[in-house]
């Protein structure tokens, strides 16, 4: 059968079980995980995100060694960690227009290699205006890949399955978090941070190759070449924009987020101060820290692969309540307990922090069409991007003014109570309410 018409047949096929199973939207029957990874689709975009994401996880140790061991200032550090927010403030809704009106596999495959040969200078690079820009161009292809890779999954998965195809990327996440600085550790530990950008590279190329074997819906509308095309653009990026703000789940899910940034900054600044000082480990602390990350990190991996069998159990409303009560596990802080209550207080706040974003992905996947979800997920993308710079600085001026306990306990409040009266406030409560009375509406009248 020729390409175009296996593609056409695949889609309709997709489409034909999406309609069949709309039902377990609301009353998921049984099943595992084999089921999800039975789709070759998914399969391969799941393979892309773990090898992607292993590039990624790669970064987060070597480049911030490299930029500091090449400047040896921690102001210019900071600089580049805001370098690298600027892109994906700034690129967001053009990236979100790509995802949309492009082949999705093709904007993936041609960030992956764009990040590939960026990281490959980065070795070479002398100035701290060099590793800027080369930062801020490796921030410009995770600002690219990110939107489509997200909008790409429930245009392949059957919404009766959504949750599961979510739990395990999240579940892969997870583990790539913990596993990725491990290997770069390591590397740098025998070698330094240079030949970690290597492995980074090579990575995004083994992910370019797998992306070239994947079929993928074709996008609703494409760009079009014209006269008319910057107003073309002009306008569907304008409707991406008008989403987030007028679809009340685009917009609660958006502002917890945002608020969900304090608990990431809490996370970065806060605790190893904790560590040294509340907890007075002194040269210790970095280990500490380290475990403490990898709990959380394994926490994460836990409650994921739990979520589905959860969420049949109770329902996505109530695992999303529960997921976004977590910060309420850093309390407990603020009383500066023995350290396994804290390892303790961070397995559980990943085990439940998991929840929260699977039923929160899934929630806005359904809630955004096709046409325009790469671009909703970019402007969403954007604010949260854009309020966890906000956050570090707050919480580093907090760490110091109030000590690290009564700031992580304080966040932990805040943001645990803060995030369900944002989606009451939002609307996006009522609205998931009702987008559940209507499929259970019509699966009565069916």
């Amino acid at each position: 059968m020729p390409t175009a018409e296996r593609e056409r047949a695949s889609d309709t096929a997709l489409r034909q079980g999406r309609a069949r199973s709309a039902v377990r939207l609301v009353l998921p029957g049984g099943g595992g995980y084999g089921e999800v990874l039975a789709n070759r689709r998914f399969r391969q975009l799941w393979l892309v995100h773990i090898v992607a994401g292993l590039g990624e996880a790669l970064a987060s140790i070597a480049m911030p060694l490299l930029a500091y061991g090449l400047t040896g200032s921690s102001r210019l550090l900071g600089l580049i960690f805001v370098i690298q927010t600027v892109p994906r403030v700034i690129l967001s809704p053009v990236a979100g227009l790509l995802a949309d009106r492009l082949d999705r596999r093709l904007v993936m495959l041609y960030a992956d290699l764009g990040r590939a040969v960026t990281v490959v200078l980065l070795p070479f690079a002398t100035e701290a205006w060099q590793i800027g820009v080369l930062a801020a161009l490796v921030a410009a292809g995770n600002t690219a890949f990110k939107p489509a890779e997200l909008a790409a999954v429930p245009s392949v998965v059957e919404p009766g399955l959504l949750v599961r195809a979510l739990s395990i990327s999240q579940v892969s996440s997870s583990m790539i978090r913990v596993i990725g600085p491990a290997i770069g550790a390591g590397i740098i530990g025998l070698a330094g941070p240079r030949p970690a950008f290597g492995l980074q590279a090579l990575c995004f190329l083994v992910s370019a190759a797998l992306l070239r074997r994947l079929v993928l819906p074709r996008p609703t509308r494409q760009i079009l070449a014209g006269t008319g095309a910057w107003e073309s653009m002009r306008r569907d990026v304008r409707e991406g924009l008008a989403a987030v703000v007028q679809n009340p789940v685009v917009r609660g899910t958006a502002a917890v987020e945002a608020l969900w940034q304090l608990v990431v900054a809490i996370i970065g600044v806060a605790t190893l101060i904790y560590l040294e000082e509340a907890a007075a480990l002194g040269d210790r602390a970095g280990t500490h820290y380290a475990l403490l990350t990898a709990c959380f990190g394994g926490g994460t991996a836990i409650g994921a692969l739990a979520a589905a069998r959860v969420e049949r159990r109770i329902g996505r409303a109530r695992l999303m309540a529960v997921g976004y009560l977590a910060p309420l596990m850093l309390v407990p802080a603020g009383w500066t307990p023995p350290l396994p209550v804290i390892f303790g207080c961070w397995i559980l706040l990943g085990f439940a922090d998991a929840w929260a974003v699977i039923a929160m992905q899934a929630y806005l996947a359904e809630a955004v069409p096709d046409a325009l979800r790469g671009r909703v997920y970019a402007t969403w993308t954007a604010v949260v991007t854009l309020a966890a710079a906000g956050w570090f600085g707050v919480v580093g001026w907090a760490t110091d003014s109030l000590g690290p306990p009564s700031t992580i306990a304080l966040a932990g409040g805040i943001v645990g109570l803060g995030g369900p009266l944002l989606l009451l406030a939002s609307g996006a409560l009522a609205a998931m309410r009702r987008h559940v009375s209507l499929l259970e509406r019509g699966t009565a009248d069916g």
